[in-house]
């Protein structure tokens, strides 16, 4: 199918012969030839006196009038005289790439100046691009069509529902179309919880995802005391489709010398079909409820009594879609609540839906639509956080307007003759708690905008407010019941949210101490966490995330590294000057609560995206903890054999079984930002291993390792800027064969194969404080001394000629000795050469 042209419309000759009209009389005829000639003159001044006999080369072209200078004359036949003097030459204007609607409109003569051209600045007219800034029309109206040919339309997938389904649901959704539901509406029921049309639309469930390049288990994870190959999610994943060790050496044998005989490349990745499993007995969501073990976590939708019922256009001035915004409220609370957690949900959904404004604000509302755009797939432009066309960039840029009031609002002041005083200081505080929400959220966003410099402000701000209305104090007795859960919820966040970036950014955090007022026991107060409650296809359960025990787990967790960061940061340490026994005891401690974990969140029974990330996590810190003390020879506690490069490699083999694992249940298409940075950091890792494992028999699965770690990256490069800079960053050190590999099996849903999101310059700049990919907590604190972090390391790879490929800069160049190999994170020490 061809787009439309527009039709030319060829301009009228001046000396074209006029049609005969016969049907007129002689007399009129004559009248009319009359006429012409009179008329003959005036047309005849706008052609030059000198090529008025002589034909265009081209008649349908526009040739601009001369006008007579004050010395011409004009003679009596209309003809401007040979005397006339030759205008002066105008400097031509600089072609505009596109025009705006309002100059198109009234066929002005565009600057194509952004966000407002000239001419609508002076006319005071609305100035709108249907182009982005580099983009003509034409490729614009190709752009667009090639969006239409991605999405169905509304109507399209409910008639794809009527077709499919069976005739009772089919009746059903005609019956919903003659109550005057419109498309969008029996869409929502159907994306949210709606049995009966739901497969139609979600991710197919019997399906589970299949590794690229090399779809078995590495060999070097399976072993004997790989705790996480003897869980339940490992057991519905891949178990049932692996051939017992035997087969599999021989099969290995056979595949080798296959290859030798006849070089083959493996195919591109696909999902696999499961096998019909049967539902177990035992489970931590109850009997013969084992959906998240079977099905990918993206194709849940959260079950929550105010979510249908909460009109967020009451709350924000950026949209009227009040069916969006809770599509995109209802995924920041699926994929990214139960990891970054800045707010209790049930206070913040119910103020919402009933318009009070204790823990809900306007502030707040625009934060977490803001944070939800990236969740949201159905928006194109969402990982552009530049463009005024990404409802994201809206709304954060009205986020950050109302922070900046809200931020600045005056305690009220205290009158005790005033009987409204008490109410109005409480109103007050309570406003504060939101705007310490929104101020965290606010540090997220600019976090993968890649802006985490003018983000950390906000948070800074936040810990000022916390002090301030004393939310790190014990709770006093004027507060409410649901006051206190509040308060509570929010300062145990916030200081999480602290360690957090503080840990990973390699400072000493600004709270040292952590919230005086307890968390409950979740065990015994569930609902005081408010569970998130998800309901999966085809199921008629809802299911709980174990949001309180996650939340607590977290908690205990940053209790642990703020103390161990306060002494390994403080005073310009770094984790390389502390004692081997202030490490060994911070590694004891966080050993005591991995065994304490309650049962859903164990090794055993995990298999949610977040509790997979809280045993990722874990063995990621246990690396960089025991990395500066490799060289220690003794045990690591009393009566053990066991030494810290046991931990390294045990910690290193068990991180990539959870990152495998994650991948075969859930995949990585759903935004994850906290995955991102495992990705990145495993990457680092694998690029290393590869360079070492030539000529090994690993070489290939460390391949396979190195192109789903890549894969995750481009995958979550579709939701945020951040990640499309650290896939650029990393490509740039893979080997050119590996590079040639990303094209097969990881970009296999490019068109254009020419256009790598590996090549190229970034579109924005990343302002970052990020450190750069390195092994161990102190080489990471050592790169940041010396100022060398992912901003850093991004510049210098902006600098490279224009036209180079990633595969330019060699594995050998930058792992070499020189400087340039700190400022990309390349270490010679914790590789995977010791495995």
């Amino acid at each position: 199918m061809t787009l439309p042209r527009e039709a030319s419309v060829p301009l009228p000759l001046y000396d074209a012969q006029p049609q005969p009209q016969h049907h007129l009389p002689q007399q009129q005829q004559q009248q009319h030839q009359q006429q012409r000639q009179q008329s003959a003159g005036p047309l005849r001044r706008l052609l030059p006196a000198t090529g008025a006999a002589m034909p265009d080369a081209n008649p349908f072209r526009e040739t601009p009038a001369l006008s007579p200078s004050p010395t011409s004359s004009v003679g009596p036949s209309g003809v401007v005289s040979n005397q006339t003097a030759a205008p002066p030459r105008r400097k031509r204007a600089q072609a505009t790439t596109a025009a705006c609607g309002a100059c198109r409109k009234r066929k002005s003569r565009c600057n194509g100046e952004r966000p407002t051209c000239s001419i609508c600045r002076d006319r005071g007219t609305v100035c709108e691009f249907d182009t982005n800034a580099t983009e003509t029309h034409t490729q614009a109206l190709k752009r667009k069509y090639q969006e239409l040919q991605s999405q169905k339309t509304a109507f399209e997938q409910v008639y794809e529902v009527l077709q499919t389904r069976s005739e009772s649901e089919a009746v059903e959704v005609f019956r919903r179309i003659r109550n005057g539901d419109d498309a969008s509406s029996i869409l929502r029921h159907v994306n949210y919880g709606d049995v009966l049309v739901q497969l139609a639309l979600v991710p197919e469930a019997r399906y589970r995802y299949e590794f690229p390049y090399i779809p078995d288990m590495p060999p070097f994870l399976r072993q004997l005391d790989n705790p996480y190959l003897d869980s339940e999610v490992y057991d519905y994943t891949l178990r049932s489709h692996e051939a017992p060790p035997q087969a599999q050496a021989q099969g290995q044998q056979q595949q080798q010398q296959q290859q030798q005989q006849e070089p083959q490349q493996p195919q591109p990745s696909r999902r696999r079909l499961l096998p019909n499993a049967e539902n177990g007995t035992v489970s931590v969501y109850g009997n013969g409820k084992r959906d998240p073990y079977l099905k990918p976590y993206l194709s849940a939708t959260v079950v929550h009594p105010w979510l249908d019922s909460v009109k967020p256009s009451k709350w924000t001035n950026v949209m009227d879609d009040d069916v969006l915004m809770r599509k995109i409220l209802h995924d920041y609370l699926l994929f990214e609540y139960d990891w970054f957690t800045y707010l209790h949900k049930d206070y913040f959904l119910e103020d919402m839906a009933t318009e009070k404004h204790r823990f809900c604000s306007q502030l707040l509302v625009n934060a977490v639509l803001g944070a939800g755009c990236f969740c949201h797939r159905a928006l194109p432009y969402r990982a552009e956080f530049w463009n005024p066309k990404n409802p994201g960039y809206q709304f954060l840029a009205e986020a950050k307007r109302l922070f900046e009031l809200e931020s600045e609002t005056p305690r009220p002041f205290r009158n005790p003759g005033d009987p409204e005083w008490e109410r109005k200081d409480r109103e007050w505080e309570n406003s504060r708690l939101c705007t310490i929400q929104a101020a965290m959220l606010l540090n997220f966003i600019q976090n993968i905008n890649g802006s985490d410099k003018i983000g950390w402000r906000c948070t800074l701000k936040a810990i000022d407010m916390a002090h301030e209305i004393g939310l790190f104090g014990p709770q006093l007795d004027r507060y409410t019941a649901d006051e206190q859960c509040v308060r509570t919820y929010t300062a145990w966040a916030l200081f999480c949210w602290q360690s957090l970036s503080s840990y990973h950014y390699v400072k000493p955090p600004p709270i040292k101490a952590p919230p005086m007022n307890p968390l409950p026991d979740p065990t015994q107060q569930p609902q005081w966490y408010g569970e998130l409650w998800v309901r999966y296809p085809l199921s008629q359960f809802r299911l709980p995330t174990y949001h309180g025990l996650l939340f607590k787990a977290k908690a205990d967790f940053w209790v642990i590294l703020t103390e161990f960061a306060t002494m390994a940061f403080s005073d310009g340490r770094t984790p390389a000057d502390l004692p081997v026994g202030q490490i060994l005891e911070c590694y004891n401690k966080l050993r005591a609560w991995h065994d304490s974990l309650p049962e859903p969140l164990t090794a055993r029974k995990i298999v949610m995206p977040h509790q997979l990330k809280l045993h990722m996590h874990y063995k990621h810190v246990l690396v960089d903890l025991v990395r500066p003390i490799l060289g220690y020879a003794g045990p690591v506690t009393p009566g053990s054999a066991q030494t810290p490069r046991d931990i390294y490699v045990e910690a290193v083999t068990h991180f990539e079984t959870l990152l495998r694992l994650y991948y075969l249940r859930h995949g990585f298409e759903a935004t994850d930002a906290f995955l991102l940075h495992f990705l990145g950091f495993f990457a680092h890792i694998t690029i290393d291993a590869v360079e070492t494992s030539a000529g090994s028999s690993f070489l290939e699965a460390r391949r396979s390792t190195l192109l789903l770690v890549m894969k995750g990256i481009y995958d979550q490069s579709r939701a945020h800027f951040l990640a499309k800079a650290i896939l650029r960053l990393q490509a740039s050190h893979m080997r050119p064969e590996d590079v040639e590999l990303l094209t097969r099996f990881v970009f296999v849903d490019l068109e254009d194969k020419d256009q790598l999101p590996i090549s190229g310059p970034l579109e924005q700049a990343v302002l970052t404080d990020w450190p750069s990919y390195d092994v161990g907590l102190d080489a990471r604190a050592e790169l940041m001394r010396q100022g060398q972090g992912l901003a850093s390391s991004l510049a210098s790879l902006s600098l490279e000629p224009q036209g180079s490929t990633p595969s330019a800069t060699t594995p050998s160049s930058s792992s070499s000795g020189s400087s340039n190999s700190s400022s990309i994170g390349r270490g010679t020490e914790g590789r995977w050469g010791s495995r």
